[in-house]
């Protein structure tokens, strides 16, 4: 996109389309999103909110039809009960926002960025070992639906595996068809191909909740970012209704309390104060989780750290869980030697075991996502835009730096993102050697550490253990501590990258 002469949003958008085919079981275009955009020339930041909406302006009259589903993952060896179903879907917001944003921010018209992605999705796409374990890990959804089923398995009814070919001809046509409608027909051909299928799969007659005047209600919301310092860098992130960036900002204005500085990266006193952090946010959040629209938020999270600090965990009461899922998102970031940067996080959840029939597109099971509900499922609005700890950032440095990033992982999003934040921002690594640090995560009393790369573990781990009842250990890397992927452009115009190894993460450049 960026030798067609596009700019950074395009770039990312086309990026994000490719996770449909390059990343199939992690998002789709019936899911979420959130964009964080840079404009050097115009010195702004601003927040693209493709997220869903809770749906259910007309009621939902009937049965739901809303299951659970155990989930087996490995690294960390826990199961975790997601909801999938028709009625789990929420209103989706990925392929009408990027279409949206894409018109009015990009360059090259919406053919010319669907062109890869619809090529990726008709020749294939190589499975390799990072695909093949997450459709392990979702198998139980992949096979309900009719295109889960033709798309992940092979001849022999197996899941494919590293090696195979991933395709999708019926996407592929939808977005040939859609990339052929010139800007001003695009929302018409939207209400007939994907919004009309959605309502006829996902409405109350089929044990959905989705209603024409939810899906008429939705669109892209223009926020201002949640802006603030941290050791004299200017970050700016994801704000309310998000509990993402709200999270971020709590979590490294507490570092900066708690003198985090003073320990270097990869110190015992670094994890030890990581981890007195992490408790404390972690702990108002599940109890209390309106927390981030108090108007006296930063003092109830300054007197819990003061606390936390003072006190080891063993002598507090046990807080509510909160869940332990390693999160199915991706996330691109995108910078040019002009400082323009763009990334994008994305999401569809699980997939709720549906498709939007004839599209080639899997639904969304948001609602059953605990993660996004610390109040217990249900508790939303209808019609209002559903909280999600996705937190695509831009970090400003002191020295004129520029970086975007952005992370999957769930409720580790915060931590993974705050610990690199930490690395490029106080101890001053570069984007590869920020990703490569040992991370650690704390919550419901686990002390979970990337043992394979925190030198001398265990026992450096003895003050963060403080923070916490038990240490889990993961001996290799994997999904839970997310995946951050880095776009930076130092002060003389040249741009590096770190992709996480967590996830799969690559590095292009262009010229």
């Amino acid at each position: 996109m960026i030798r067609a002469g596009g700019n950074v949003v395009d770039a990312a958008i086309a990026a994000a389309f490719a996770t449909s085919a390059g990343e199939p079981s992690i998002t789709s275009l019936a899911g979420g999103g959130v964009m964080i955009h840079r404009d050097a020339g115009k010195g702004s930041v601003k927040i693209y909110d493709l997220f869903a909406n809770a749906p259910g302006l007309e009621g939902t009259p009937g049965p739901i039809d809303f299951e659970g589903i155990d989930i087996y993952f490995p690294e960390g060896a826990t199961t975790q009960t997601f909801h999938i179903g028709r009625g789990a879907a929420a209103v989706p917001g990925t392929l009408g926002g990027l279409c949206a944003v894409l018109e009015k921010k990009g360059r090259l018209p919406l053919g010319e960025v669907l062109a890869p992605v619809i090529r990726c999705l008709e020749e294939g796409i190589e499975v390799r070992d990072y695909q093949a374990a997450c459709f392990s890990y979702l198998e139980g959804i992949l096979r309900l639906s009719e295109l889960g089923r033709h798309s992940f398995l092979d001849e022999k009814g197996e899941l494919l595996a590293a090696g195979g070919s991933f395709s999708n001809p019926a996407l592929a046509g939808t977005l040939r068809n859609l990339g052929g409608c010139e800007p001003e027909e695009a929302r018409a051909w939207l209400r007939k191909n994907i919004e009309d299928p959605i309502l006829d799969a996902f409405g109350p007659s089929r044990g959905g909740r989705i209603t024409a005047r939810d899906l008429e209600s939705w669109k892209p919301e223009f926020r201002e970012p949640l802006e603030f310092s941290f050791a004299d860098a200017r970050i700016f992130t994801n704000p309310a209704p998000s509990f993402g960036g709200p999270s971020i900002h709590q979590t490294l204005r507490l570092l900066a309390e708690a003198g985090a500085e003073n320990g270097p990266a990869g110190s015992p006193l670094r994890y030890e104060r990581l981890a007195a952090v992490f408790r404390s946010v972690s702990e108002l959040r599940a109890e209390d989780p309106g927390i981030f629209d108090r108007d006296n938020s930063n003092e109830l999270f300054s007197s819990r750290l003061r606390r936390n600090l003072d006190r080891p965990r063993e002598e507090d009461g046990e807080a509510p869980p909160e869940p332990r899922a390693p999160g199915s998102t991706a996330h691109i970031s995108v910078i040019d030697a002009d400082g323009n940067a763009a990334g994008i996080t994305l999401s569809h959840g699980e997939g709720n075991g549906f498709e939007i029939p004839g599209t080639g597109i899997l639904m969304n099971n948001f609602l059953g996502e605990e993660d996004l509900f610390p109040a217990g499922l249900g508790s939303f609005t209808p019609g209002a835009r559903l909280s999600t700890m996705m937190a695509p950032t831009v970090i400003e440095h002191s020295d004129g730096a520029v970086s975007v990033l952005g992370s999957g992982g769930a409720n580790r999003i915060r931590t993974a993102i705050a610990q690199i934040v930490c690395g490029l921002v106080m101890d001053g690594l570069d984007p590869r050697e920020a990703i490569e640090q040992g991370r650690i995560h704390v919550e419901n009393g686990i002390l979970s550490a990337e043992s394979f790369a925190i030198e001398g573990c265990p026992e450096s781990l003895t003050g963060a253990l403080q923070h916490a009842d038990e240490l889990d250990e993961f001996n290799s890397p994997g999904l839970f501590f997310g995946g951050v992927h880095i776009a930076h452009r130092n002060t003389a115009g040249e741009l590096a990258g770190g992709g996480d190894f967590r996830r799969n993460g690559t590095v292009g450049r262009t010229g």
